[in-house]
């Protein structure tokens, strides 16, 4: 094997370098057009982010309507316990997303009494809960004191239908009876907002989450996370990664945003796109894989294939050059 004759090695580094400047070109046209695409997902996945939190918020504020509303009417004396069935019927025919609602009423002797109207299947029913169970043992009725005078609280899994909700309670006292106290609460299906998640277009790039104001998870795919009501602050310790705590403190902020982090479902690089529902304090997150979205596009992955063809070409038209000018 004799050295490469210089007239070969100008024209192996004409090739390389033409080859080169052509890798360049289509990998330029990549990236561009990479970055086109995962803007306009993200912008896609953001609006449709923030139309769903704004229907949530919707139904949130009609849940805390219906309650302020029973509060008052009981407070004030325009509502007793043998109208309650009616208003119920009325209140849940008016707002069909709302599970239940349930009025307690301070009984004497220390009783409850408990009338409930809740979603039964296809249909609802009426039902006394206080003749059917320990109230003063139920995790809804503990979040109705823990709660306080109003607010929300959740995720609880009912005593009586099984059924995971999230609730807003509110407490009153009858007339002329200040020491006596009694707590009305409606809830919302967390199947339902499940169901919302599932729908959003998040899902063909990732998944969405929803948070409560604490940063409880309400609704995730991972449906054990919402039984133990985990919190990005647990999952960021558990991942190593701090930016996670950010997706908590915008929810207990009630702010909007996104930010790149380690997906705890996948340990996976993601983009969390956030939006707030300040009825409840609490934020739908839509989490998106970003390998998810160039895999899925089929321009992307021939501009990829474009790019190995090129680098080969190139590598072997050098090769073959240098090999064949060095020759006897």
């Amino acid at each position: 094997m004799w050295p490469c004759s210089p007239r070969r090695a100008v024209a192996a580094e004409l090739v390389l370098a033409l080859g080169l400047v052509l890798v360049a070109l289509r990998a330029r046209e990549f990236f561009r057009a990479r970055a086109a695409l995962l803007q306009a997902v993200y912008e896609d996945v953001a609006t449709a982010t923030r139309a769903a939190a704004a229907a949530v918020e919707g139904d949130h504020r009609e849940c805390m309507a219906v309650v302020r509303g029973l509060v008052a009417d009981l407070e004030a004396g325009r509502l007793a316990l043998a109208g309650v069935e009616r208003r119920l019927a009325r209140e849940t025919a008016t707002h069909p997303h709302l599970f239940g609602v349930v009025v307690v009423f301070p009984g004497s002797g220390g009783a409850l009494l408990a009338p409930a109207d809740l979603r039964a299947g296809q249909g609802r029913s009426f039902v006394r809960l206080d003749r059917v169970l320990d109230v003063r043992a139920t995790d809804w009725y503990a979040a109705a004191l823990a709660i306080g005078d109003a607010g929300w609280g959740g995720p609880i899994r009912g005593s009586y239908t099984g059924h995971y909700i999230t609730l807003y309670c509110g407490a009153w006292a009858p007339p002329a009876r200040a020491d006596a106290r009694g707590h009305v609460c409606a809830s919302l299906s967390l199947h339902d907002l499940e169901a919302l998640r599932q729908s959003l277009p998040a899902g063909r790039f990732g998944y969405t989450w929803v948070l409560s104001r604490e940063g409880r998870s309400l609704s995730h795919p991972k449906v054990d996370w919402v039984r133990a009501a985990r919190t990005p602050d647990e999952m960021a310790e558990e991942t190593g990664d701090p930016r996670l705590r950010e997706v908590g403190r915008r929810a207990a902020d009630g702010a909007t945003g996104s930010l790149q982090a380690t997906d705890p479902l996948t340990g996976r690089e993601a983009v969390m796109i956030q939006a707030p529902i300040p009825a409840s304090g609490g934020s739908l997150v839509a989490v998106i894989l970003r390998d998810d979205i160039v895999a899925a596009e089929p321009s992307l992955r021939r501009r990829q294939i474009d790019i190995v063809v090129a680098v080969l070409a190139t590598l072997t038209a050098t090769g073959g050059l240098l090999l064949a000018g060095g020759r006897r």
